[in-house]
């Protein structure tokens, strides 16, 4: 399954359009209020919200998320580095409103040793994740093997190498076990180094199924 990524607003027409059917919503670059996001979406879709730091105060980005579980969002993705009030918060208003937790850990400098994985994985469920994300800078074929073989492990994770050696990681996960892989509008959509567009996915996935 393919989960879109929307950052901006002038995106989400153009997307729908296309017939995708699992957005994420990254309301830290929408810049929009959830009932205006949420009132364009037909009922068949699925989606993923999420708020980053640094544009948002933690309340601001609390409520944001929260309103968006109130109005029919499947998943919230809350980091693993939050604290303990703040996702505490967000995992209780989630199990109320029958949304799926994603916990999820980024590196946008390297990939960490295989140890380190397996603990960082192990912590995302800890903390109460449904579902892990783990995404890594990727920079050798040997850092992508150390995140492919996260899936021989126990629990619903998707697992992302960042950067164009990475781009490898987003094709096969779902074939080998992850529950969606990430990507974007078209070019120029990115939300992380490596994604591919949704187009481009398609049609590699054709290609594969069809063989």
């Amino acid at each position: 399954m393919i989960c879109v990524s929307i950052s901006r607003w002038q995106q989400l027409e153009q997307v729908l359009d296309s017939g995708a059917g699992f957005l994420e919503l990254r309301m830290d670059l929408i810049r929009k209020d959830p009932e205006d996001v949420f009132s364009l979406l037909p009922e068949h879709v699925k989606t993923i919200v999420t708020c980053r730091p640094d544009v948002y105060n933690e309340a601001e980005r609390m409520r944001l998320l929260k309103s968006s579980m109130d109005l029919g969002a499947t998943y919230v993705d809350v980091e693993l580095e939050s604290t303990d009030a703040y996702l505490n918060a967000l995992a209780a208003h989630a199990g109320d409103q029958g949304t799926k937790l994603i916990v999820s850990y980024h590196n946008f400098e390297l990939t960490p040793e295989t140890e380190e994985l397996e603990t960082l994985l192990q912590n995302c469920y800890e903390r109460g994740g449904d579902l892990a994300k783990i995404a890594v800078q990727v920079h050798s074929r040997e850092d992508v093997g150390k995140l492919m073989d996260l899936y021989r492990l126990p629990g619903k994770k998707v697992i992302i190498g960042m950067g164009k050696l990475g781009r490898i990681s987003r094709v096969m996960g779902p074939y080998l076990g992850a529950e969606f892989t990430f990507a974007a509008p078209g070019k120029g959509g990115e939300t992380a180094p490596g994604q591919l567009s949704y187009d481009q996915l398609r049609s590699i996935y054709k290609v594969i199924d069809e063989s």
